[in-house]
């Protein structure tokens, strides 16, 4: 890839856009941000100079591709970089629509790590531990009123956004599931939605990710977090996220999944590990950037900006990823949402940890105490974020 004069950041609603716009603009990356509305957040930091909106590929993938060329007509620039699946699966139905360089996996990378099941099926093949897993089709459907567990069973789908016709269309949230009976008939309400389905084991514990910069597959710099409170206690995205290091075991199995594809890009391998016994068990991979990546900047490291170096050949030196450990970084929005839900109360037949309201309380109040965490949006020098994610809670969130 030769080096941009000039990259289209799209994707402005989201945190791993706003991580580019604030990486890019200290090290003086010319960028224009592109969003879905006029309220996404990446829009508001100091270093954001020029933007302008396109069609969302969820309501027309040939609209947002026109839309994007006429971008690069206007603004003059020579490269194109995506942050959401369905941005970069837009891209590559029409690859050849886009006059400049666009900055997505390759179509081998898609298929394979984009695809829950084929990512499970390379892991298991390099000796990771998984969770016990079944693809499911509309022709094998059926086999399912005969399961005899273990329940729960989580169902999922096998693309988390997927090309329908002229769309991008959303997979939905995972389901919970605690009978045959429910199993076979949330299955073919998630069918109806997704061409393939994952019906897995639930597995009880926290969520750990070693996420990072890779080139044909091999590690240039790993970042290691673990997940505190999610969104929604049952899972969803980090609320409270801490640094940690990066241990032997989830190094050696991340990279091993890696190298296998011989993936070239940002990406986080996910895994869950058991909160009884401790054991990690590999979950998925985001062949892009992921929702926490600004703990990574909060914690001294400028991820995005080691991936701009290694994308266009540069070297990235040793002293460049390291971080600091033991930090506590907090969206105080999504932390306030997992506050609010676990107020409500257990859900019903939930098997798995659920805070309780005093403790619930109690710890997210803590966290506004001096030095206690780094708020991931409102920072001193770029607070401006914090009140556009807000709006775009308010006004715009139907939109993405």
């Amino acid at each position: 890839m030769t080096i941009p004069k000039k990259i289209l950041l799209l994707d402005a609603y989201s945190t791993r856009t706003l991580a580019c716009v604030r990486s890019f603009g200290a090290h003086g990356i010319q960028f224009v941000v592109g969003g879905h509305t006029r309220w996404d957040m990446s829009f508001y930091p100091r270093y954001c100079q020029s933007r302008f909106l396109y069609t969302p590929p969820y309501r027309s993938i040939s609209q947002f591709l026109a839309d994007i060329a006429a971008a690069i007509e206007r603004s003059g620039a020579d490269a194109v970089f995506p942050t959401s699946e369905a941005a970069i699966l837009a891209f590559d139905s029409g690859r050849d629509k886009i006059p400049a360089q666009l900055i997505i996996p390759s179509r081998a990378e898609i298929e394979t790590l984009f695809q829950k099941w084929q990512a499970i099926c390379v892991a298991e093949s390099v000796g990771v531990r998984v969770p016990k897993t079944r693809l499911i089709t509309p022709e094998n459907v059926d086999s399912l009123a005969d399961s005899a567990g273990p329940f729960p069973a989580i169902i999922k789908a096998n693309w988390s956004d997927s090309v329908s016709g002229d769309c991008v269309v959303r997979a939905g949230s995972t389901v919970y599931v605690y009978s045959a009976d429910q199993l076979l008939a949330e299955a073919k309400k998630k069918l109806t939605r997704s061409p393939q389905i994952l019906v897995q084991e639930f597995i009880n514990g926290y969520g750990v990710g070693i996420s990072g910069v890779f080139k044909n597959g091999e590690p240039v710099v790993l970042f290691g977090h673990r997940r505190i409170r999610e969104s929604n206690p049952c899972g969803g995205p980090s609320a409270v996220a801490l640094s940690i290091p990066v241990s032997e075991e989830l190094r050696q199995a991340a990279v091993q999944i890696m190298r296998k594809t011989g993936y070239s890009g940002p990406a986080m391998v996910e895994f869950k590990t058991d909160r009884r016994t401790q054991t990690p068990y590999f979950m998925e991979v985001n062949a892009r950037l992921w929702g926490s990546i600004l703990l990574t900047q909060a914690a001294g490291l400028d991820l995005p900006y080691l991936m701009w170096k290694s994308a266009t050949g540069q070297n990235v030196g040793k002293e460049e990823t390291g971080y600091r450990e033991g930090v506590v970084g907090r969206n105080l929005l999504g932390d306030t949402r997992h506050l609010v839900s676990v107020l409500r109360g257990r859900p019903k037949n939930w098997p798995g940890e659920f805070p309780g309201r005093v403790e619930a309380l109690r710890d997210y109040l803590s966290l506004f105490a001096p030095g206690r965490s780094k708020h991931l949006l409102f920072t001193q020098d770029d607070p401006k974020p914090a009140f556009g994610r807000l709006l775009q809670e308010l006004l715009a969130r139907h939109a993405h």
